[in-house]
């Protein structure tokens, strides 16, 4: 020591001495600023050793903050800085620390001057020396930023700091004091110093770093935005008060409806692409399927904003607690008139009045800002893998039945007797429809766990605390009340958790059959069956409405229950402490203890809610979990039962294209439930080595924009392809030609060109591998001719290994190189070019074989060879698809008095008028016993505490709390009632309008677009739309019930007041503008992606043909990334109104504190009642804001429009036809003109389209005939019939008419049991499951069975369109027997054909060309005409001998 001190002045011993006296001193906050500037020095130091060290690597690889900063342009100090305003900044930055270090030196000499002459004390020299020290580091931070740009942000940061600890010893030192009554601010001696010291560092600590813009830094260096987003260049406090979205307010101000291309571009860290990157190593395919719940890895994923969000929740109740003391403080003053009982003066309690709603807003948005970020980037990555999943399912798992995909349910009876087992499965479509729209929303809507888990502990734990302080230990009977009753809402939650998971079933159902009606709706209006699908679509949402109406009620409960338990609690807590306790309940003990009430009680609402969203969101997530980890993919495989897959020898011959000893299979195993079809257990089989032949056309026989489709466009092939798929006239017949939109599913097409738009597909692509499955089915054999000679024999087959399945051998024969056939058992055996060893293994073969040469004998001369003419027409757009309609502006009356309707029905007025006034008495009970209270409180400023009657003071609160909760009851079952029958009535009105429209309409309208409105929006009704109705309602009344009782004791304060609420309501005003654009441009984008999910499960198969799923998953990318730019906006837009009326909230509380602390004369309880009402004023101007715009946008003025589409004639009793009619098939038409895209005569004979002229059926003018009677005597079968998800027996009879004798016969005469024997795996019966649109049956199959439908039917006048066109000859020829034998003789049919095998012996024959009739008469009398048409194509047939002997016989 004595060493040490050899070393060192006298005056330096003393100076340390000092110092370590300061550190131990009630002074020692001193050292803060420089203790920080030491730290920050030695980092400084350390990180230049640091760099200089490690110059050359980082030279090499430049990469984080350093490197993204260093990769500028520009040598320009200015533009290393980050440009000219960041500059400015930066530059004013270090004036104002030149300036600091200036005035630090000033009081520096002042006060060496001042205590000079102190020797034995500690001079306040060496706290200004401190500071000097810590301003001039401060200085060399701010100029070294400058200077040194790559570590402009930690200098900054470090800059900031010392700074901030500066200003915060100031404020300790000299601002505390004054708040105080017995204290002096510390260097008041200084003067103007002082206060220019606190100014100065204000400026450098807080309005610089608020102010200075951020410098944009791309989340990819490589892909920067050209134009970023303003969130990432905003300043701090633009980001926290949302002032980069000013502009977007502004502009939508200033035009009826503001289009998301004027909005600022998607933040580039919210890309798409970006987010799957992310997410890739806690939500990979990989780790979704066999990790843990896909719970933990959206957690993992979105860490960081829970973090965020849970910091800002660390100060939301913060605030709480210090507006609550500030009231418990200000009225403990006032209760004292003013003397000095809490050390403090008022208006510092005014100030924290004013502080803590601003710190608890800026905390909450933020926490809003954050989990809202989450959320839709996690509606974006969790469609994107959803969209992944459905790309790589197995396609059987669309059919109906076990193990297809998870929630298939079968349900029904079925037993003996002949009891029909009618069994409701969910199509693969349906349940993926309702993962990305109503279980996506579920599981964003319960993002709040940070509410459940976080707030509501720390609100009641600390509002326990803190009403001990304030009541004593009675306040812990209420809480101990309270711990002992939260089993009850515990237990409604799992009662509501049951409740939704069986909800969601019948949800499920409900989708399920709307999806499937819409996706046959032609079928279904064809065949006149509107009422009866209404009525099965309204048995579905019944047995939903059961379930929605028991979730409503457990709500309500749990809504009751949850303001009860506070409200029990809080006259437990005052029960006791004013009858055991003796405690004297003060103003100050009362308004503070219910605002701890109060928050309590919020805090159970809201966690009933989020309980609620909670169960609802958990439930859709354990759905989706479900679907991503047994969803059977199609890349899939069972080890265990398969054995492993060898690996790849190395001897393999590249060259090799085939398969050896393989086996493929649609099931792995037969269906535990009996219901497999021929198609779902057909296996093939090839035993040894199959070899195609590479570069040629390969042949399998046996039984078995859409051209471009992604490709870069070749003028010269796209011409070559047109001509060779004989697609050249067709497009001549389409206004717009190849622009011509084909709609959904092709329906402006007919099946012969849908085939060729396929094969054009295919021949286009570039792919060495073609395969090509029965493309020839469809296509008549001129057609099929033209097809085979053009483009099987074309340049652009050439050279290409081709694979092609067909029944139409004779056409194809001599083109293969290599045969294949395969047996009915699925054994694949290659035949070389040897055709008479095919037809040997295959007899069936040599009737189809003798077939198809009559139809190209028959074909020889050319009829309808392609035209050339080009012609110069302008061609017309070819849209169908109409844009969906964005609306404009505020949301009309006619939407809202649609729902009011629905919510009253016949009695309007009296729903509503018991709505509202209970409403407003419940308010009004409610704040009378909040004064009642303060009454209350009052008595013990007058009167000792034993002549206070308490017990008649507790009975009138309790007695009025009772009231306050029958009046909310009533008012909220009365509003349960109203909702039901809104969500019944609107859902009927809806459906019953759409099933009632047109075929046009249904063309213009895609059916994804129809399913939302009938799924997503229905669900929003049921769900958030009334119920925000119902909250706009209360919070409104509240709102003025509030207002009017804040005033009462000070009228002064009206006008202030009305002043608040004209400023909110006309920022609100600002808002909704700017909102209500925003989201119907946001419930517009929904739709697309949608779409886009429906094309690519529907277009599966072809998807994976051309290996264009990157291009689907990019198109849907660029669709979710147009989406989450509007939903991020519409989130931020509501943090931007938010934080604003919170201002104007707290102003006003502040103020009238503030007056009635020092300007009026009333007692302490009237100031809690005023201040307690204000609050709850300013709350609620917000909440009106805020629910009247989330109320606009969700109400479905699409619904109103939807209800309001173009209709069909409705039944009258007039266009009642006689009950035995149609006895007859009788059909005569007069003067009939009509236009339509395809089978116009048919459509004008069932009246779905506009006619001119005359149709008799049956004696009766069908213009005067109901349409479901006109259209239910008459049955229809297409080319390509639609079948529906369910059982055979569904299909044939959907409505259970028939039993099942019934429905066996019409199998039987249909020729069905012909096909197949006893023994056959798989064979069709009445339980056979149906995969929605048949796709697991035959084309022939479904042609027969829609043939036992029409028999079933027993129409009168059965028109076949098409029908035989698309089908082998063995069914052509079944059905055509079943036709004339089967069928009454008092049975009209109507077959269009192209066959004239198929029509020569029909009674009469209408011949028509370009649309017009031509001849119509008998065969014989056709082909007496000399020089007629029907008589010229038959001569023209090789087969022309028979063709005349059975058109005589016919004669004859």
């Amino acid at each position: 020591m004595n060493r040490f001190q050899a070393q060192w002045s006298p005056d330096d011993q003393l100076y340390i001495g000092n110092v370590l006296a300061l550190s131990k001193s009630d002074n020692r906050y001193v050292l803060v600023p420089l203790a920080i500037a030491l730290l920050s020095a030695g980092i400084f130091v350390a990180r230049i050793a640091n760099y200089y060290a490690l110059k050359t690597r980082l030279a090499e690889a430049e990469t984080g903050e350093d490197a993204s900063e260093r990769d500028v342009p520009s040598n320009s100090i200015v533009a290393r800085n980050g440009g000219t305003v960041i500059f400015v900044f930066m530059v004013a930055r270090a004036l104002d620390c030149v300036a600091l270090a200036t005035l630090s030196l000033l009081s520096l000499i002042q006060s060496s001057s001042a205590t000079r002459h102190l020797s034995n004390e500690l001079p306040d020299v060496l706290v200004h020396e401190c500071m000097l020290a810590s301003n001039i580091y401060a200085l060399f931070l701010a100029s070294t930023a400058i200077a040194f740009h790559h570590w402009r942000k930690s200098l900054i940061r470090q800059n900031i700091a010392i700074l901030l600890s500066e200003l915060a010893v100031y404020t300790y030192r000299n601002l505390w004091p004054l708040a105080t009554y017995t204290k002096e601010p510390e260097d008041i001696a200084e003067g103007w110093l002082m206060w220019a010291k606190l100014g100065t560092l204000t400026f450098a600590a807080i309005v610089i770093p608020l102010s200075i813009p951020n410098v944009y830094k791309p989340i990819d260096p490589k892909r920067p935005e050209k134009v970023p987003h303003p969130e990432q260049t905003a300043s701090l406090i633009s980001l926290r008060t949302f002032h980069y979205l000013t502009p977007v307010v502004d502009a939508a101000r200033k035009v009826a409806h503001l289009p998301a291309s004027e909005l600022p571009p998607l933040a580039d860290y919210d890309r798409a692409q970006d987010l799957m990157k992310h997410a890739e190593p806690y939500l990979s395919p990989v780790s979704v399927r066999k990790g843990r719940h896909i719970f933990f890895g959206l957690l993992r994923c979105f860490s960081l904003e829970y973090f965020k969000a849970w910091v800002a929740m660390i100060a939301w109740p913060i605030s709480g607690f210090m507006a609550t003391l500030a009231i418990n403080r200000l009225l403990t003053a006032l209760e004292s008139d003013g003397m000095n009982t809490t050390g403090i003066r008022p208006w510092f309690w005014i100030l924290v009045l004013l502080a803590s709603p601003l710190l608890g807003t800026v905390s909450f948005q933020y926490y809003i800002l954050a989990m809202s970020h989450a959320l839709t980037t996690s509606e974006s990555i969790l469609t994107q893998l959803i969209f992944d999943y459905s790309l790589r399912v197995r396609v059987k798992a669309e059919s109906s039945g076990k193990g297809a995909t998870p929630d298939s349910q079968t349900s029904g009876e079925g037993g003996e007797g002949g009891q029909k087992a009618n069994k409701a499965t969910s199509s693969f479509t349906g349940r993926l429809t309702n993962l990305v729209t109503i279980d996506l929303t579920n599981i964003t809507d319960a993002r709040d766990l940070l509410f459940l888990f976080w707030d509501t502990p720390v609100e009641i734990v600390g509002g326990a605390v803190f009403l001990y302080f304030i009541l004593g230990w009675s306040a812990f009977v209420g809480i101990g009340l309270t711990v002992a009753l939260l089993p009850v809402p515990g237990w409604l939650a799992t009662v509501a958790s049951r409740i939704q998971d069986e909800k969601m079933k019948k949800t499920d159902d409900r989708t399920q059959t709307v999806t499937e009606s819409m996706n046959v709706i032609r079928m279904v209006k064809m065949f006149g069956w509107e009422r009866k699908i209404q009525s099965r679509i309204d048995e579905k949402r019944e047995a939903e409405l059961k379930w929605v109406w028991k979730a409503r009620l457990v709500d309500l409960l749990m809504l009751l229950v949850g303001q009860l338990i506070p409200t029990i609690t809080m006259l437990v807590t005052f029960a006791t402490a004013t009858l055991v306790a003796k405690v004297e309940l003060t103003a100050a003990k009362v308004f503070s203890s219910m605002i701890l009430f109060g928050n309590i009680r919020g805090v159970m609402t809201a966690f009933n809610y989020d309980v609620s969203a909670f169960i609802q969101g958990k439930v859709s997530i354990d759905r989706m979990n479900k679907f991503f980890k047994e969803t059977e993919l199609l890349d899939g495989y069972n080890e265990e039962e398969y054995g492993v897959v060898p690996g790849r020898s190395s001897a393999v011959d590249e060259s090799f294209l085939g398969c050896r000893n393989a086996t493929f299979t649609w099931n792995p195993e037969p269906s535990a439930t009996g219901t497999d079809t021929p198609s779902s257990q057909f296996k093939l089989t090839i035993p040894d080595e199959l070899q195609f032949a590479k570069g040629g056309i390969n042949l399998i026989v046996g039984p078995t924009d859409n051209i471009l489709f992604g490709s870069s466009y070749d003028e010269d092939r796209y011409q070559k392809v047109l001509h060779q798929c004989a697609l050249e006239q067709d497009l001549e017949l389409f206004e717009a030609g190849d622009q011509t939109e084909v709609g959904e599913r092709g329906l402006t097409l007919s099946g012969g060109q849908k085939a060729r738009l396929t094969l054009a597909r295919a021949i286009y692509s570039r792919a060495e591998i073609v395969l090509l499955d029965d493309v020839l089915a469809a296509l008549d054999v001129h057609t099929a001719k033209w097809i085979v000679n053009k483009c099987f024999k074309g340049d652009l087959v050439k050279g290409r290994t081709v694979l092609l399945v067909t029944h139409n051998i004779a056409l194809t024969s001599k083109l293969a190189h290599l045969i294949v056939s395969v047996s009915s058992s699925g054994v694949a055996t290659s035949r070389g070019q040897d055709l008479s060893a095919v037809l040997a293994s295959e007899p069936a073969l040599q009737t189809e074989l003798k077939h198809n040469q009559e139809e190209i004998a028959a074909d020889e001369a050319v009829i309808d060879a392609p035209s050339d003419a080009k012609g110069d027409k302008k061609k017309a757009d070819g849209k169908l698809i109409l844009a969906e309609e964005i609306q404009e502006g505020n949301v009309g009356w006619k939407s809202i008095a649609f729902l009011l309707k629905a919510l009253g029905s016949n009695h309007v007025l009296l729903f509503f008028t018991l709505w509202i006034g209970a409403s407003v008495l419940e308010y009004s009970v409610r704040s009378f016993n909040i004064w009642f209270l303060g009454y209350w409180s009052s008595q013990y400023e007058r009167l000792p505490i034993e002549d206070i009657p308490v017990f008649q003071y507790l009975g009138v609160y309790t007695l009025l709390t009772i009231v306050t909760f029958v009046i909310l009851t009533f008012r909220d079952v009365w509003m349960l009632i109203g909702q039901l029958r809104a969500s019944r009535t609107i859902h009927k009105v809806l459906s019953e309008s759409i099933l009632g429209t047109t075929l046009r309409w249904l063309d213009e309208t895609p059916v994804s677009r129809i399913v939302q409105r009938m799924t997503v929006d229905i669900g929003t009704i049921d769900e958030s739309l009334v119920r925000m109705l119902s909250y706009l309602q209360s919070t409104s009344m509240s709102m003025l019930v509030a207002f009017v009782s804040a005033v009462i004791f000070v009228p002064f304060f009206t006008l202030p007041g009305l002043f608040i609420a004209t400023v909110g309501m006309y920022t609100g005003s600002k808002y909704l503008k700017a909102q209500l654009s925003i989201r119907r441009e946001m419930s517009n984008a929904k739709a697309p992606v949608l779409a886009h999910f429906s094309s690519a499960a529907s277009g599966l198969v072809t998807l994976r043909a051309y290996g264009a799923q990157d291009a689907y998953r990019a198109e849907l990318q660029k669709r979710l990334d147009h989406y989450v730019k509007l939903s991020r906006m519409n989130y931020d837009l509501n943090r931007w109104i938010n934080i604003r009326i919170d201002v104007l909230g707290a102003l006003f509380t502040a103020s009238l504190a503030a007056y009635l602390t020092y300007g009026a004369k009333i007692s302490a309880a009237d100031v809690g009642f005023s201040l307690n009402r204000a609050a709850q004023f300013t709350n609620m101007v917000l909440l009106v804001v805020r629910i009247y715009n989330q109320f606009q946008v969700r109400i479905k003025q699409r619904i109103v429009a939807y209800t309001e589409v173009e209709q069909e004639l409705k039944p009258t009793e007039q266009g009642k036809p006689p009950a035995a009619w149609p006895t007859s098939g009788e059909i005569k038409v007069e003067n009939l003109t009509a236009r339509y895209s395809k089978s116009s005569l048919t459509l004008a004979l069932l009246r779905c389209i506009l006619t001119e002229g005359s149709v008799y059926f049956d004696g009766l003018k069908t213009n005067d005939i109901n349409l479901d009677a006109l259209r239910s005597s008459i049955t229809i079968i297409p080319q390509v019939p639609e079948l529906l998800s369910g059982t055979l027996r569904y299909n044939l009879d959907p409505f259970d008419e028939y039993d099942d004798a019934t429905l066996n016969a019409a199998l039987k005469s249909s020729g069905l049991y012909a096909t197949q024997s006893d023994t056959d795996e798989g064979r069709l019966t009445l339980d056979s499951d149906i995969a929605s649109g048949g796709t697991n049956v035959s084309v022939g199959q479904r042609q027969i069975i829609a043939l036992a439908r029409a028999i079933i039917r027993s129409s009168k006048l059965l028109i076949l369109d098409e029908a035989t066109s698309a089908i082998d000859h063995e069914t052509d020829t079944i059905i055509q027997n079943t036709l004339r034998k089967e069928l009454g003789p008092d049975v009209t049919v109507l077959t269009i054909a192209h066959r004239l095998q198929t029509i020569i012996d029909a009674d009469k024959i209408l011949v028509l060309d370009a649309g017009n009739i031509v001849e119509f008469a008998s065969p014989s009398e056709l082909l007496a005409k000399p020089k007629g048409v029907f008589k010229a194509l038959v001569d023209e047939s090789e087969d022309k001998q028979r063709l005349y002997e059975a058109a005589e016989k016919k004669r004859s």
